[in-house]
């Protein structure tokens, strides 16, 4: 019997130390476990903060871009009305001349013949209808009050023209009467005074449409006596 007591014993060394592995297995998987579990949590937080990162520097540029993008729309804006103004200002200031100069025209002629007043009503629609181009980009560029308002003045020019080409003719007239020649005088002064008020109409529409500020009402310009 006694020769069985060394392998008993060292079965129950084996089996002490078996048990003692297990357990230190056991132990070294939970501390694996854990660990692994600490480490997955941990870089599950990482990868947060990363994307929480990624979005917050995206946000940051796709706002950057959008407001670069609205200041690039803004500027245009700028430069877009700053041209469309200008060019309103300069086609109204190119038709007030030409109707100053028509004006201007209408108070100071005399002619001795017939053919020549033809002539001169001749030359006066053609520079009144070359007005017509500024009349077109007004209404493009423009609201409707000033274009209306410039055809208001071309049409008020014309008459005045064709008033001035009756009194020129009617003052060659041997037949004519002084009656006549008073009757035509009134109606050339009260075409050139109109044709004056519509010049100011444009003026004030142009300075309204453009926001400038108006200035002191301006004293009626008399018209010259032929």
């Amino acid at each position: 019997m006694t020769q069985w007591l060394p392998l008993f014993s060292s079965l129950v060394v084996a089996f002490v130390v078996l048990v003692g592995v297990l357990l230190t297995n056991r132990t070294n998987r939970r501390a694996i476990d854990a660990a692994d579990e600490r480490g997955s949590i941990a870089l599950e937080a990482a990868q947060r903060n990363v994307e929480a990162v990624n979005a917050a520097a995206e946000q940051r540029s796709r706002a950057a871009i959008e407001a670069a993008q609205r200041n690039t729309e803004s500027a245009e804006q700028r430069e877009h009305e700053k041209w469309r103004r200008e060019s309103v200002l300069a086609a109204v200031s190119a038709l007030l001349e030409t109707s100053a100069a028509v004006r201007q025209q209408l108070s100071s002629q005399d002619f001795t013949y017939i053919g020549e007043i033809d002539r001169f009503g001749l030359e006066l629609h053609e520079s009144i209808g070359q007005c017509g181009g500024s009349v077109t980009r007004l209404r493009i560029l423009a609201s409707p009050r000033i274009p209306n308002r410039c055809e208001d003045l071309l049409r008020t020019l014309t008459a005045a023209a064709n008033i001035t080409v009756q009194k020129l003719t009617l003052t060659l007239d041997a037949d004519a009467t002084v009656e006549d020649l008073d009757d035509i005088r009134t109606l050339w002064h009260k075409a050139i005074a109109s044709t004056v008020e519509q010049e100011l109409s444009v003026v004030k529409a142009t300075r309204a449409e453009l926001g400038i500020e108006p200035l002191p009402t301006a004293e009626r310009v008399p018209a010259s006596a032929a």
